[in-house]
């Protein structure tokens, strides 16, 4: 047991990520005494600088100089020399898990939001419902929810919501009561190793939650789900789907360019008509998940659908980045094949345009693990770009790039895709051949955003020049 005060220095290695930087603003809210390093500045650690946070940029021995506490996330190696420094100080190492776990036993309410997909849309729309209905939530998100302006916030009601990361296994670290279970996918194969393994984490931890006399939000949908459904006390799950028969469904699913509109049913009746200012159906199954939540909670349902209508989604989730002369230029984050096949199918039910995807593979290892999935997960788009693979922190691996996608596509018979290996060079292949009417989206984990921004600028310039 480690004892966690406001009095002690608590030090994030790697504070800037999209994990950590939430757990340590909500921290320096509570007024703890927070220093953290990372290799560059960002926007991340701009924010916590300014709401008090010591920051170094670079990793060194020094940085520690304050530290009582040490956290870090499965992203910072065991030969880093901070983690290494800490060691020899035998100062307590926390995972990033642990210390999040501290801050939602403060809550009475502790939501777990978990899947291989929608875990961030879902956790900012749960957020914002909450928040609409005055109930206070602290929240911690892996992206940032635009209506709140962050990816956290310190509130003073009952509920905990945090996006629960599964890529390293630490979510079952969490003292979660409510679990919210979206979707089940391979991913984060490097960790799990095989399927079975990934599933029996997410069976330990709903079944943690159940044993703890909690409940569990389940999408019935997924066959995946639904094996470990069979395991669980009957009682303790709430379910929704739009396919298969549950307590809340959606039917008469509807998509145009203003967004998604769907009839809600409840325990077999129906409620009336929710609509979704965002697109597509990946989007009703969270919106879904949501309503399953309220309605077990008995809070205003009327109200929570109506917060839902002006949910504007999460930052880099099908974001619009912004429109010249009827050309569209959208980022979405998406960086497994079924999030990138959701979003471009969602885009061209509802925008009904041209549509143009750029991608960037995120990992070496992903493109190589899913390959013939990357390959068939384009067949939405009109026209797609990739570009070079975006390695994080993994290693080359000898005839994997962003190319070997395009080879696998034309393999199978799909022609409408072009490989141009530096993403600086793709606003200057694309700009003159956009027209009214065109949908551009620009899709991956990792630093793909700078050409959906360098569009829209160039087309304003192009826009002004003939003006």
């Amino acid at each position: 047991m480690i004892e966690i005060t406001p009095n002690k220095t608590i030090h994030f290695i790697g504070i800037g990520g999209s994990g950590m930087s939430p757990i340590a603003k909500i921290l320096l809210e509570k007024s703890f005494k927070v220093t953290g390093s990372d290799i560059k500045e960002s926007v991340n650690t701009i924010r916590l600088k300014d709401a008090g946070a010591k920051i170094f940029y670079g990793h060194g021995e020094s940085n520690l100089r304050e530290a009582d506490i040490v956290v870090v996330s499965s992203a910072i190696a065991e030969n880093n020399e901070e983690y290494q420094h800490a060691l020899g100080l035998n100062l307590p190492i926390l995972r990033r898990a642990e210390m999040l776990n501290f801050l939602m036993n403060a809550c009475i309410k502790r939501i777990a939001v978990c899947g291989t997909h929608g875990k961030t849309t879902t956790t900012s729309m749960l957020t914002q419902v909450l928040g609409k209905l005055n109930q206070q939530p602290t929240y911690i998100i892996g992206g940032e929810l635009k209506d709140f302006g962050g990816n956290a916030g310190l509130g003073n009601g009952n509920y905990f919501v945090a996006e629960a990361d599964e890529s390293d296994g630490s979510f079952l670290m969490l003292n979660a009561n409510i679990g919210i279970l979206t979707n089940i996918e391979a991913e984060h194969m490097n960790y799990f190793k095989t399927f079975d393994n990934l599933m029996d984490h997410f069976k330990k931890l709903l079944t943690g939650i159940t044993q703890k006399g909690g409940y569990v939000v389940l999408n019935r949908d997924d066959d995946n789900i639904n094996q470990i459904a069979k395991t669980l006390p009957a009682s303790q799950i709430v379910s929704y789907s739009v396919d298969t028969a549950s307590e809340i469904m959606a039917t008469d699913l509807t998509f145009s360019p203003s967004g998604t509109a769907y009839t809600l049913i409840l325990n077999g009746k129906p409620w009336g008509t929710v609509k979704l200012s965002v697109f597509g159906r990946h989007h009703v199954y969270n919106s879904l998940a949501t309503i399953a939540f309220a309605a077990k909670e008995q809070l205003d349902l009327e109200a929570a659908v109506k917060s839902l209508q002006n949910f504007s989604g999460a930052k880099r989730r099908f974001q619009l980045i912004g429109e010249v002369k009827g050309i569209r230029i959208y980022d979405d984050y998406g960086h497994h094949p079924t999030e990138i096949k959701t979003t471009l199918l969602g885009a061209k039910n509802c925008l009904h345009g041209r549509l143009i995807g750029i991608f960037q593979p995120h990992r070496y290892s992903r493109t190589m693990d899913f390959l013939d999935d990357f390959a068939a997960s384009f067949d939405a788009a009109d026209k797609v770009i990739i570009t070079d693979i975006y390695a994080a922190n993994e290693q080359k691996i000898d005839g994997i790039s962003g190319n070997t996608i395009i080879e696998k596509m034309k393999a199978s018979g799909r022609n409408h895709g072009e490989f141009i290996a530096l993403k600086s060079h793709i606003p200057d292949k694309l700009i003159a051949e956009l027209s009214d009417g065109d949908i551009v989206v620009t899709i991956g984990a990792g630093d793909i955003y700078t050409v959906a921004k360098e569009l829209v600028t160039r087309l304003k310039q192009k826009e002004q020049i003939h003006s």
